[in-house]
Formats: C-alpha cells, sequence, structure tokens
C-alpha cells in the first residue's frame, strides 16, 4: 500500500480542493492510501471528514510559506509511514517531504508571474530540484509559465484537470424554482472564488450591458472570496443590485448550473479552469476570455466562445450572441459536452497522476 499524504493550504474549497476531491473520485483504494493536512475549521476539512478522509489539521491560516507547519508535517510523515508528499502551493509540505526522505509532488493549478531575471530563475531552478521530485501542470499553459519562472522543463509533467463526469448525468435543475424565476428569464452564471484573478469587475460591467439588450436577465454569481462586499457595492453603484445575485459558496453547484442559460469565465488569470469544465459537461454555452489554459478547453465559434480578457465589451458582445441565437447556444453546448467527456474525465487524470506516483517511486 503506497501512502500519499496531500498538504493544502486552502481553508474552504478553492481550485485545489475541487481538485482533490475529482482525484479521490476513482482512486485506486487497493493500492494507494490518501491522507489530507489542511487548515482546519473550513468547508474543506469538513467535507473531507464527510467522505471518510483522514485529516491533519494544521494551525495558523492560510499561508503556502508558514515554516511552522515544518515540524509538525515531519511527524505526520514519520508516524504514518507517508511515501509521497503532494502539495497544492504549500512549500512547507514541500520542505517537510524532502526532510523526511519522502518523494515530493507539486500541482500547480494556475499562473504566476515569469518575469524572473536570471537570479530568480537560478533560485526558482535549484528551489525545484531540491523540493520536489515531480511538478504536475493542469495545462499547456501552466507548463509554459512554469519554465518561464526557471523551473526545469524535464520535471514538469501536463496532467488536464478532470471532473469526475458521473456527476453530471441527470442532473435536475434547481436554481429558477429556488429563486421563483419565470423560464423566458435569461441566467447569466459565473462559478468562481469571488478574487481579483477571476476578473469579476469586467463581467459585472459586462452585464450592465447586457441588460440593454435583455432587460429582465438575472446575473448569478456562486462562491465566495474576500471581494464580495466590493463587488456588492460596485452592483448598487451601476443600478443593477435587483439584476444580481450572490448565492455564496453552494455544494450543489451542477443543479444551480444546470438552468444557466450561459455560463461566463471573466478570468484574468486561469490555469485552466474547473468550473468551466463542469458547466460544459452539463451542456452550457460559454464565454471565457483567451487567457491561460482555456483556449486549450475552448475552441471559438465551435464549442464555446472566447473573448480578450480584461475587456468588458467584448464580454458583453459574447454574452449578447448567445442570449439571441437559441439554435448557437444549443450547438455550443452540445460541442463543450462531447468536449469535456472526450478528453478531461477525473479517471484520465487519476490514472496519470498514479503513473507519477509509481514513476518517481523507482527513482533510487
Amino acid at each position: 500500500m503506497i501512502k500519499v499524504l496531500h498538504v493544502l493550504t486552502d481553508t474552504n474549497i478553492g481550485g485545489a480542493g475541487r481538485y482533490l476531491f475529482n482525484l479521490l473520485s476513482f482512486q485506486d483504494k487497493d493500492r494507494f492510501q490518501i491522507m489530507v493536512a489542511c487548515p482546519g475549521g473550513g468547508e474543506l476539512e469538513r467535507q473531507l471528514r464527510s467522505r471518510g478522509i483522514r485529516v491533519f489539521t494544521l494551525d495558523g491560516g492560510e499561508s503556502s510559506t508558514n515554516l511552522g507547519h515544518i515540524q509538525k508535517l515531519r511527524h505526520i510523515i514519520s508516524r504514518e509511514k507517508i511515501d509521497i508528499v503532494h502539495t497544492h502551493a504549500s512549500l512547507a509540505g514541500r520542505i517537510a517531504g524532502k526532510l523526511s526522505g519522502c518523494k515530493v509532488v507539486m500541482t500547480r493549478h494556475g499562473l504566476s508571474s515569469s518575469n524572473n531575471g536570471p537570479v530568480k530563475r537560478f533560485i526558482t531552478k535549484v528551489i525545484s530540484r531540491l523540493s520536489t521530485d515531480r511538478i504536475i501542470a493542469i495545462s499547456r499553459a501552466v507548463k509554459i509559465n512554469l519554465i518561464d519562472s526557471g523551473v526545469p522543463a524535464n520535471m514538469i509533467t501536463t496532467i488536464y484537470n478532470g471532473i469526475d463526469l458521473s456527476k453530471f448525468e441527470n442532473v435536475k435543475g434547481t436554481l429558477r424554482e429556488e429563486l421563483s424565476l419565470a423560464p423566458d428569464i435569461p441566467i447569466v452564471g459565473i462559478v468562481a472564488r469571488l478574487v481579483p484573478e477571476k476578473g469579476y469587475e469586467y463581467a459585472i460591467n459586462a452585464f450592465y450591458q447586457v441588460l440593454k439588450v435583455f432587460p429582465s436577465a438575472l446575473l448569478v454569481i456562486i462562491g465566495e472570496g474576500p471581494l464580495r462586499e466590493s463587488l456588492k457595492e460596485m452592483c448598487v453603484r451601476l443600478g443593477i443590485e435587483n439584476n444580481v445575485v450572490f448565492m455564496g459558496y453552494r455544494q450543489d453547484v451542477e443543479n444551480l448550473v444546470a438552468d444557466f442559460d450561459v455560463f461566463v469565465l471573466p478570468s484574468v488569470s486561469e490555469g485552466l479552469g474547473l468550473a468551466l469544465l463542469e458547466a460544459m459537461a452539463l451542456g452550457k454555452p460559454a464565454v471565457a476570455t483567451e487567457i491561460g489554459g482555456i483556449p486549450e478547453v475552448i475552441k471559438h465559434g465551435v464549442n464555446g466562445i472566447l473573448v480578450p480578457a480584461g475587456n468588458d465589451k467584448y464580454l458583453a458582445e459574447g454574452i449578447i450572441k448567445v442570449l439571441s441565437d437559441k439554435n448557437q447556444a444549443k450547438m455550443l453546448g452540445r460541442e463543450a459536452q462531447k468536449t469535456v467527456f472526450q478528453k478531461f474525465s477525473s479517471k484520465t487524470m487519476i490514472e496519470n497522476t498514479e503513473e507519477v506516483y509509481l514513476e518517481i517511486l523507482q527513482r533510487v
């Protein structure tokens, strides 16, 4: 039995947490025993425990560089006889794993600034070599970003995000009933953390323009984050607060997305976008920014609409285009669903990840 300890720095469920749940969906339990270390007291810990996963809580909140975690992680690794430490941005986890003699894997979920000079690139290269055996990039864009920052290319394996497709069969929409919405009210939806890199301000400005064409439309925002109050204030300033609903964190996301008429991902930085894959799996036409790994999923005009990042005018035009042409919307949704079912299943992601585990364990 190979024992794997995942180390996360999130309290609630963001991209790394959802990635982990997809990774656990079809894990070979006869070969791998999975444990998780993460900050305690949040939704991530609760959801993991509810699924029977052993969780070790870390103090000190959400910090990838909390060196105080090193000793506790080393104790866990030693006591549980961990073989592989799989980190998700936790530098402390990587250090603890290496100091304990474990193999260390890191998954990079997003893009970072890669404007490193020669000195920073050299430091990144040395740290990567010393602290990690393999780095998993969730898209080609993330791999290129890592190489640009100084990570050696031969340390990186690209494994696309995958989702548990069984969750998206026969999904019943509940959003219209919950909000008492008539069938003819257009629903524009976003599922993402309320953080700067998701580009919410462009989506809200775009929706202001959409309302000029579709005055009864509703913007539904699913997710939590530090920008919640400022985004609400922005809606009030624009006078559109009655057409925007902030639903917070929800576990029943697929039942809500099932009632969207168009899914929007307005990110200004994006590794790939799990929420995008999930919406596409439900057959939703998507309007997304041409940034990071998104163009590796969406082909413009074939299975979705791509628009320049940071541009509310083009974002509004894309949304209006989808809402105005129901036949095209159905075609885009149908092709989107086909793309995800063919290329982005969690089974494929898990198999490829397990191959990485086995390969690094065979190294002397």
